[in-house]
């Protein structure tokens, strides 16, 4: 199988930002108990979730990368 029939079999899928806006509208206008109960859960989780986050050294960064290399 040469290259030219390869992309010829290869297709191209996307989704449109209308319908990507339409599906967050659609979620977002739902105000049932479990959608609130869902936001509070998120917003009580998320302090403690940024408290997680890393913010490493290039000496760290460049550490790990020399080990992954070694393997």
């Amino acid at each position: 199988m040469n290259l030219k029939n390869i992309k010829l079999r290869m297709t191209k899928t996307s989704t449109t930002q209308n319908s990507e806006s339409l599906a967050c509208e659609t979620i977002k206008s739902k105000d049932s108990p479990e959608n609130r109960q869902d936001e509070l859960f998120y917003h009580n989780l998320k302090p403690q979730l940024d408290k997680l986050i890393k913010n490493p050294t290039d000496e760290t960064v460049e550490k790990i990368l020399a080990y992954a290399k070694k393997k």
